[in-house]
C-alpha cells in the first residue's frame, strides 16, 4: 500500500467520523451527546418518545417505586432504606460515585438520594442511573432563611431532606407492607459492609460507634450485653441520647407507627437546619431501651467529610468545561 493510498484511507475514515458526530449532535448539547440521560437522541429518539421515557407519569413512577421496594424485599432480608442528602460542590459526583460501588456490594437495600435542589440535576440523574441498584431521587432546595440563620454554620445541613427521605418510607411501607431499617448516611460517609448487616435486623432503635467525628477519633456508646452501658464523645452529656447522626438506625415500623414525629432542627436555632439525633429519637425510644450493637469491638462506619480540593492553578490553566467531572 503506498503513501496516497494510505492517506486517502485515513481521510475517509475522518470524514465518516465527521459525519456520525454531526448526525447525533443535531438536536444534542455538543457537551452532552454522550449522556444517554441527557441527550437520548442519539439513539434516534423523537422528541416525543424521549420526553415519555425520561419524565415517566406518576403512575408509571408509583409502579416503578414499588418494583424498587418489592425486588428488595424479595430477597428475604429486612430493607436497608439508606437517606442519604446531597449538595452541589466540585466533590459530589465523586462521593455518590465512591458511595455507589459499595452500596452495590449490599444485599436488600433502596438507596434514597435527597438533592439540595429544586429540580434533578442531569449528574445525579446519570450516576444513579449507571449503579444499577434500588435508588430514588428526591429533590428539596433549602430555604433561604435556612442558609442564613447562623452564621457559624453556613452550610446546607439536611433537616427538610431528611424529612422528605422519611415522607417517601413512610409512604410507600405503608403501600406495600415493607419491613426494613431505615439509616441516615451522607454521601461522602465510608462503610464497612459489615456495617449494613449489624443494622438490618434492628427491632427498635440501634446505636452504634461512628468513626472521625465530633472532633475525636470515634464517637457513640459502649456496650455491655447488649445496653448502652456509657457515652464516649466530647459534648452533649445533658441529652439522655447524645447520639450522632450518623450513629444510630430506626425499625421502618415505628415511622409508621409515629406518623407525625419529624427531624427537628437543634435547639435553640430550630430554623437553621441543624439536625437533632437526639429529639428524633427520643419519641421512638429511651436509654434504657437502646439496642447497643458493637462488631466485635470495630467501628464500622466512618465520617470521612470530603475536604475541598485545591484548584487554585485553575486561574492559570482553565479547564475544559465541557467535562463533566
Amino acid at each position: 500500500m503506498n503513501r496516497l493510498t494510505r492517506y486517502f484511507i485515513v481521510l475517509v475514515t475522518n470524514l465518516t467520523v465527521l459525519f456520525v458526530f454531526r448526525q447525533t449532535s443535531v438536536d444534542c448539547p455538543r457537551d452532552k451527546w454522550k449522556d444517554p440521560v441527557v441527550c437520548p437522541s442519539i439513539n434516534h429518539q423523537s422528541e416525543e418518545s424521549t420526553r415519555s421515557t425520561n419524565t415517566p407519569s406518576p403512575e408509571a413512577r408509583l409502579t416503578q417505586d414499588h418494583t424498587l421496594i418489592t425486588a428488595a424485599a424479595g430477597q428475604q432480608d429486612p430493607v436497608v432504606f439508606l437517606i442519604t442528602t446531597t449538595y452541589q460542590r466540585q466533590t459530589q459526583k465523586a462521593d455518590l460515585v465512591s458511595l455507589c460501588h459499595t452500596l452495590k456490594h449490599v444485599p436488600s437495600l433502596v438507596w434514597i438520594v435527597v438533592e439540595n435542589s429544586a429540580s434533578q440535576s442531569p449528574v445525579i440523574q446519570a450516576v444513579l442511573g449507571r449503579c444499577n441498584i434500588s435508588a430514588i431521587h428526591l429533590t428539596v432546595q433549602t430555604p433561604e432563611t435556612v442558609k442564613s440563620t447562623w452564621k457559624y454554620s453556613p452550610k446546607v445541613t439536611g433537616v427538610a431532606h431528611r424529612n422528605a427521605g422519611l415522607t417517601w418510607v413512610r409512604e410507600h411501607c405503608l403501600r406495600n407492607k415493607c419491613e426494613g431499617v431505615v439509616y441516615f448516611g451522607d454521601d461522602d460517609d465510608k462503610y464497612d459492609l459489615r456495617f449494613f448487616e449489624e443494622i438490618r435486623n434492628t427491632e427498635r432503635v440501634s446505636v452504634f460507634m461512628v468513626g472521625l467525628t465530633g472532633g475525636l477519633q470515634m464517637e457513640g456508646p459502649y456496650c455491655e450485653n447488649g445496653t448502652v452501658a456509657r457515652w464516649h464523645r466530647a459534648t452533649g452529656y445533658s441529652r439522655e441520647i447524645p447520639v450522632d447522626m450518623q450513629g444510630f438506625a430506626i425499625n421502618a415500623r415505628l415511622l409508621l407507627e409515629h406518623k407525625d414525629v419529624w427531624m427537628e432542627g437543634f435547639a435553640p436555632y430550630n430554623d437553621m437546619g441543624y439536625p437533632e439525633a437526639n429529639r428524633f429519637l427520643s419519641h421512638f425510644a429511651s436509654r434504657a431501651t437502646l439496642e447497643c450493637r458493637t462488631y466485635k469491638n470495630e467501628v464500622l462506619v466512618w465520617r470521612t467529610r470530603s475536604s475541598q480540593p485545591i484548584t487554585w492553578n485553575e486561574k492559570l490553566n482553565k479547564s475544559d468545561k465541557n467535562i463533566e467531572f
